[in-house]
């Protein structure tokens, strides 16, 4: 993700954490790099004043962020602290180091079958662990999606809701992005479902490098989104089905997040053997290579000592949360092993796709250690 210096009014320390640069703003907060007292990098999102100042906010807030810390995937990231109670309420996760997907789009165009299909299964794999929570993302897009070393991860859950509010908040504030919402989401009424929506929406952009959509003014944009067809000709026909489903005007017409996720995983990957482990395809070696990295990433500060502030196991929270019970499988779906084979779909066919377009640069590159 691009980092830009802080700004004059922008905070230097949150809590335990310092911080260094912006990655970027929204309509909820800033979120800035941050550096733990061990040296380690995170992302500090800060919420803005006037969402601090809403005590229902902060209430709600509040209860979502025992769900937050049960979000726990390979493809999502890592919710290590969040306090709903300090003047300056935040949420710090894992740092993620890669491109976003838009700003892979934007450099190198559409994404090849491979990639689209790793891409997809990634983000299905996503919902499903944070629809199990009880939680919705609300605002998947592009930007929310970094290509890590490790595969596709979702990010921003600093503007999740809980299944049971709406769409508004208490000022107004539709939550959500342009061209990504769908159409009960634009109406103030969104479920789960919705989170389906933008993952269709985001599949085939990824695809042709456009909205399936089109452009055009915001008027345009959702009108056809609550009244037009999507053109989803280029998507491949492997996930043309599964994303004209996710499309569907009716919510209860869309599959779930688990049941996009068998699919996805049981028809996945006809090539593979079948006596293969998931695990032997994840340690790959050509995975390892780092290509998603980004080359010019600072090394991480020194190492700042622990003080009497600094955080204990106990102060924790994320790891004494309980785990998150699976998910119903869905009915008429072959159940499959998902957590594993999810990253192997996602780490193979990402890197595959880089190899084709970075071989000659990563020929002479030099393996990283470890």
């Amino acid at each position: 993700m691009a980092r830009t210096p802080l700004r004059p009014e922008d905070p230097t320390r949150i809590g335990l954490y310092r911080l260094t640069a912006r990655l970027g703003s929204g309509g909820m907060g800033v979120v800035y790099l941050g550096v733990a007292w061990d040296g380690s990098q995170v992302a500090v999102k800060v919420l803005r004043p006037e969402l601090a100042g809403d005590q229902e906010f902060r209430r709600r807030f509040g209860r979502e962020v025992a769900a937050l810390v049960r979000v726990k995937s390979t493809c999502t990231v890592r919710v290590i602290e969040a306090d709903s109670q300090s003047s300056t309420p935040f949420v710090v996760t894992e740092y993620a180091e890669g491109p976003s997907l838009s700003e892979h789009i934007d450099k190198h165009g559409s994404a090849d079958p491979d990639m689209l299909y790793g891409l997809a299964t990634g983000l299905a794999e996503a919902l499903t662990v944070i629809h199990a929570a009880g939680i919705m993302h609300r605002d998947l897009k592009p930007s929310n999606i970094i290509l890590t070393d490790a595969g596709p991860k979702v990010i921003d859950f600093g503007i999740a809701r809980g299944q049971d509010t709406t769409g508004m908040t208490k000022t107004g504030m539709m939550v959500g992005s342009m061209g990504f919402m769908a159409p009960e989401q634009i109406s103030g009424h969104p479920g789960p479902p919705a989170d389906i929506f933008a993952w269709g929406v985001t599949v085939a952009y990824a695809a042709t490098g456009r909205s399936p959509f089109g452009a055009g003014n915001a008027h345009s944009i959702l009108y056809r989104i609550v009244y037009g067809d999507p053109d989803i000709a280029a998507v491949p026909v492997s996930l043309r089905p599964l994303v004209e489903a996710a499309l569907a005007k009716d919510p209860q017409s869309r599959p779930t997040a688990q049941q996009l996720l068998d699919r996805l995983t049981s028809d996945s990957r006809p090539t593979q053997r079948s006596t293969d482990a998931p695990t032997q395809v994840i340690s790959s070696p050509t995975w390892q290579t780092g290509l998603y990295s980004s080359p010019s990433a600072p090394e991480p500060p020194t190492t700042e000592p622990p003080t009497a502030e600094s955080p204990t196991p106990e102060m924790l929270a994320p790891e004494a949360a309980p785990p998150v019970a699976p998910a119903p499988e869905a009915p008429g779906i072959r159940k499959v092993p998902v957590g594993r084979r999810v990253a192997t779909i996602a780490a193979s066919a990402i890197v595959a796709m880089r190899h084709r377009r970075h071989g000659r640069r990563a020929a002479g590159r030099p393996r990283p250690k470890g």
